[in-house]
Formats: C-alpha cells, sequence, structure tokens
C-alpha cells in the first residue's frame, strides 16, 4: 500500500496592522540570536538593542519603497483552529522586477519548508507576470545555496551582501507541450503558496496557421475548479517543470469532468522590406 502522505498546513499572509509591533520585533531578534550567543549580552541589554536596531529598520522599510506589501505569515488555521504567526515577508513590486525585502520565519517554523514555499509563491509570480525575482543576502547567509537551486543568480557584490536575481522562466514551446498529450499536469495559482488545486490532462492540442503566425490550442481536462473567469496557472510537469498558463474553462467538458483550454501562439515576424535604391 502506498505511504500515507501529510498534507502541509496551509500558509496565508496578512498585511501587518497596528498592534503587531511587539510580535514583528520578536521575529527580527529571532534572526539576530548568533550575536547574543556571541556576545553574551544579558536579558534586559539585548532587548534593548533589538529594539533599537528594530525600530531603525521598521523606519527604513517603510519609507525606502515604492510599492511595498509588509505581511505577516500565518500558518494552519484550518478545521476551527487559530492559525500561527511564523514569520513575515516583505515585498516589493514594480514592473521592473519583484523585490524580496525581507523574508523571515520564528524558530519553531524553520527546516520544515515553509521558507521554500513562500519563495516558490514568489518565483511563480514572478514567471507568471514576466518579471525577475530579486534579494540581498549576506555572503556567509547558509541559505545562499537553496536560493541558488531555486534559480538566483548573483548579479552584484555588494561587499557584505550579494544581490541576487532569478529570471523569470519562459513556458515551453508549442511542440514540447503538444508532446505531452495524455499527460497530466499539477496546477496551482501563482502568488499562493503552492498548494495543488487540481490536476488536469492534456487531452488534445491542435496547431492552427493564422494570419500572424502559428497557435496552438490545449485541451485539458479535469475537476471543476469553481473559478468561471481565465487566468493565469502555475503548472508542472515531470517533463517540462513548473511554467505560467493562461488558459480558463470552456463548454465541452464530458460529464463528471471540466474542459480548459489555453491557446499558445507563436507570431510570424514581419518580413523585411528591401531598401528603396
Amino acid at each position: 500500500m502506498p505511504a500515507h502522505r501529510t498534507l502541509p498546513d496551509p500558509l496565508a499572509l496578512r498585511s501587518i496592522q497596528p498592534g503587531d509591533e511587539e510580535v514583528l520585533h520578536t521575529i527580527f531578534a529571532a534572526t539576530r540570536e548568533a550575536e547574543r550567543q556571541q556576545f553574551g549580552w544579558s536579558a534586559p541589554e539585548w532587548d534593548a538593542f533589538t529594539r533599537q536596531q528594530f525600530a531603525a529598520q521598521h523606519a527604513q522599510y517603510m519609507h525606502g519603497y515604492a510599492n511595498p506589501t509588509f505581511s505577516i505569515v500565518l500558518r494552519g488555521g484550518e478545521g476551527g483552529g487559530p492559525a500561527q504567526i511564523a514569520g513575515r515577508l516583505y515585498v516589493d513590486r514594480t514592473p521592473a522586477e519583484i523585490r524580496i525585502i525581507d523574508i523571515a520565519l520564528l524558530p519553531a517554523h524553520r527546516r520544515q519548508g515553509l521558507g521554500g514555499r513562500l519563495l516558490r509563491a514568489l518565483a511563480d509570480e514572478s514567471d507568471a507576470c514576466g518579471a525577475p525575482l530579486g534579494l540581498h543576502v549576506e555572503k556567509n547567509n547558509p541559505i545562499l545555496s537553496a536560493y541558488e537551486r531555486l534559480g538566483f543568480q548573483v548579479r552584484d557584490d555588494r561587499g557584505v551582501y550579494l544581490y541576487l536575481q532569478r529570471p523569470p522562466v519562459q513556458p515551453p514551446g508549442m511542440e514540447d507541450l503538444a508532446a505531452e498529450t495524455g499527460t497530466d499536469f499539477q496546477l496551482s495559482q501563482p502568488g499562493g503558496d503552492g498548494s495543488l488545486l487540481a490536476t488536469l490532462r492534456l487531452q488534445e492540442a491542435t496547431h492552427r496557421q493564422g494570419a500572424h503566425g502559428l497557435g496552438c490550442s490545449l485541451r485539458f481536462t479535469g475537476p471543476d475548479l469553481g473559478r468561471p473567469a481565465h487566468a493565469t496557472y502555475t503548472l508542472a510537469h515531470p517533463r517540462l517543470g513548473r511554467f505560467p498558463l493562461f488558459l480558463g474553462p470552456v463548454m465541452d467538458g464530458a460529464a463528471g469532468d471540466m474542459c480548459y483550454q489555453a491557446i499558445v501562439t507563436r507570431l510570424t515576424p514581419p518580413p523585411t522590406k528591401e531598401p528603396i535604391p
């Protein structure tokens, strides 16, 4: 028999609000614990130091970015129980880049894959909108290798910090997609916590030649998502990897199934005009 699979706790984000200062200070102080152990400060000294440092950082973050979102990371909360505060996630979004300002988890929620889930959700959002994902990390931070495994590349050496950027992933070509007809794709919502929404099967790939290029209509079947509008989703496939795709329901699914359609196009460049002598 297959092993029982435990589903991960759901993650959610809520905007920080008045009254969150104490828990935000606790999260900040937890990221500096190595300094406390190194210098052996007393509890009152450590509390005074971290409060001063937190206040300065908080003021800088509140006024230093063009379009920021400052969020508390919530974990759990299903079945009527209260969600736990797991950490914080600060992100600045501009047309040029999605910048991770800060991501930090409380010690009780580390080394359980939560940070990776948050990063993959931001990577999905980056792929869907076509903007790179960037962040700064200290050179001696052991998490650097994890960022590199997620596709981040060093773009600049800024002294104590490295500036990393992950370019957005482009969808596979229409020939590659058509070759996977009859196989399953895992569907998730970009910008969420990466949780699986449904498994869709690619039933048909039809190529069409248009006036301005070649198109490929992809028809998937799967359960009803309860989402009537077309939207960009993240698809994952064993051979094609993870990529964004704009798709939505159409009215020709079999009984018990919904049908979803996506159109992939390849534009034909206009012919080059000969210069007039």
